[in-house]
């Protein structure tokens, strides 16, 4: 349970960052680049031990999920 709590604030908090750096708008058009830097990158970032890449797998999934309804809304 605790796994999915981090992994869903890891999730939000790049999304967050991303709409402040970049505008919604364009983070909306362009979520399929995001889902692809994000999945390669999280990875990278909790490289070592079992539970960090569950979480980075769990987080992808969640921020692939959340742009995609951020695209949504968007349109």
């Amino acid at each position: 349970m605790d796994t999915l709590f981090i992994a869903f604030i890891a999730a939000l908090g790049y999304l967050i960052i991303l709409c402040k750096v970049f505008s919604p708008r364009s983070v909306a058009k362009s979520h399929v680049l995001w889902d692809v830097v994000f999945t390669l990158g999280i990875p990278l970032l909790f490289l070592g031990t079992y539970s960090g890449m569950v979480t980075a797998f769990l987080s992808g999934i969640m921020f692939s999920a959340m742009s995609f309804v951020l695209s949504i809304m968007h349109r």
